[in-house]
């Protein structure tokens, strides 16, 4: 029987209204998920494979930025889950990422907590971390560089980090990416996203999103020490947001 609980540290979030944040977002957030509008469903099964080759015999998984775990709780339940750890700065997604987690045949433990922090208080602690749709939040590069050598640190030696983040076109400023995926987006996901949803949305791209491109997300994984860089799905069409796949 799962054992979940949630360790709250609400100096750690920095959030200004995050309940208005959360209620206004969050339904958006869902309908790309409901939709797969950015493939969780593929990643998940990729995800499932790729852990259970590497990992016959169970495993240790910090879900970085958990969310409210609903499509990773899904894709684990198969697997030989030794212990689940999520974090997240959202104490809403945390409650309903433990009503997805407390059926679950593992025991799980989630917290509100600075990613940073839970990875520098964890060295060699996990065998997998899953990071989806996050580190693009870190606006420089020497951020992006701190959070991947504090993942490498708090992986087991063989252990491996999976994430799924957007790509810079090589040779495309920000500015330009933003415009033509703005003009693209709109296309593709008008319905089911309604206007105002589809704005909101891509205000949120134009101002906290930093990705970096292929090449780049490769290099930082490497110098923070990974052996390896690859990676494993692109989305469809312009392969806006790729599946990194880093091995210690």
């Amino acid at each position: 029987m799962t054992e979940v609980s949630i360790q709250e540290n609400s100096s750690a979030s920095g959030q200004t209204d995050p309940h208005s944040i959360f209620e206004t977002d969050w339904r958006i957030y869902r309908t790309l998920v409901d939709y797969n509008l950015f493939c969780h469903r593929e990643i998940a099964s990729i995800l499932s494979k790729e852990i259970t080759d590497r990992f016959p015999d169970g495993f240790k998984f910090l879900d970085l930025a958990c969310g409210d775990a609903e499509v990773i709780s899904r894709a684990l339940r198969p697997l030989n889950v030794h212990r689940y750890h999520g974090v997240d700065l959202s104490p809403q997604a945390l409650d309903l990422a433990w009503k997805n987690l407390v059926a679950a045949p593992f025991d799980a433990r989630l917290e509100e907590k600075d990613i940073r922090r839970v990875l520098l208080e964890n060295p060699q602690e996990f065998d997998v971390v899953w990071c989806g749709l996050s580190l693009h939040h870190f606006a420089s590069w020497d951020e992006k560089a701190e959070v991947l050598t504090a993942i490498y640190r708090a992986l087991n030696p063989g252990g491996v980090l999976l994430t799924f983040e957007p790509v810079l076109p090589d040779g495309v400023t920000l500015d330009a990416f933003n415009r033509n995926n703005r003009q693209y987006f709109r296309q593709q996901w008008s319905p089911p996203l309604s206007g105002a949803d589809f704005m909101r949305m891509m205000d949120h791209i134009e101002t906290c999103d930093f990705p970096e491109t292929k090449t780049g997300w490769q290099r930082a994984g490497l110098e923070a020490g990974f052996q390896s860089a690859e990676i494993l799905f692109a989305m469809p069409g312009k392969g806006y947001c790729q599946l990194f796949r880093f091995e210690k």
